[in-house]
């Protein structure tokens, strides 16, 4: 492994590789950091060039003083840093929840940089008939939280929101590097449902799509997973047995998702 950071936009992003071969960029989602992808990327083995990052107030990354917000546009101009001095295009880049949003946008407007992505439950809300309900749920659950304990408590809830084992398969010290997060996770709280995308830019994406999604997830981000594929040519829909943290609960199947497009 070697581990290092790269400027984008005035901050500092810090990151880590793995192996050598065809580039993969890991992107963590909402409330946790690059360590996430630990299982991940034992399973993609040495063959693949892992590129595992913090997203900006994540982790050992930096962020703007006063960090008052971010959206997913934003975001994906820090992975074009990224690979751009890392010298990693083409990338397949490979998302969970919003960092999934940000894979998509990555296709969209820079596709000259990435060779394909594989997207794990992007929280796409309007596709699903029950997106708005379900966005509500988890903004009074975090509300509520945060009333009551804190901003530590608000990242818990929504943590908790994908299954009360989350934290303990995520360990001590991920669970603690992700309760930590309270600016990154505040700011990306407001970011994911202000990405306006539209059917039409989906079907616009010119690039192998893979989704997965989990058999015991909730039932919302099956619906959007299968829509998604509707609307992107080509994409692809995998199941595996698992939460909304697949690659905590099914490291294999999601390097196998990464290894098919690298």
């Amino acid at each position: 492994m070697s581990a290092g950071a790269v400027e984008a936009a005035g901050i500092e992003l810090a990151y880590e590789e793995h192996g050598s071969g065809p580039a993969v960029v890991l992107i963590h989602g909402i409330a946790s950091t690059r360590s996430v992808w630990r299982e991940t990327i034992e399973a993609l083995g040495p063959e693949v060039r892992a590129i595992a990052y913090d997203r900006r107030a994540y982790g050992d990354s930096g962020a703007p003083e006063p960090y008052r917000g971010t959206t997913v546009e934003e975001q994906a101009e820090d992975v074009v840093e990224l690979v751009r001095s890392l010298d990693a295009a083409p990338a397949v880049v490979c998302g969970h929840g919003l960092g999934a949003m940000i894979a998509l946008d990555l296709l969209l407007r820079h596709p000259e940089l990435m060779r394909g992505a594989v997207v794990i439950e992007p929280p796409l809300l309007p596709l699903a008939a029950r997106g708005n309900e379900v966005m509500s749920e988890v903004r009074e659950r975090v509300t509520d939280a945060a009333r009551e304990g804190g901003p530590r408590a608000a990242v818990r809830a929504f943590i908790e929101g994908s299954g009360a084992e989350v934290l303990e398969r995520l360990g001590p010290e991920r669970e603690e590097a992700a309760l930590s997060a309270t600016a990154g996770f505040a700011a990306d709280v407001a970011a994911a449902p202000s990405w306006e995308v539209s059917r039409r830019r989906l079907r616009a994406i010119d690039a192998p799509v893979v989704a997965l999604t989990g058999s015991a997830s909730a039932p919302v981000w099956g619906e959007i997973s299968r829509a998604l594929v509707e609307l992107v040519p080509g994409a692809g829909l995998r199941e595996a047995a698992g939460g909304h943290f697949l690659q905590l609960d099914a490291p294999a199947d999601v390097a196998a998702a990464v290894r098919e497009l690298a």
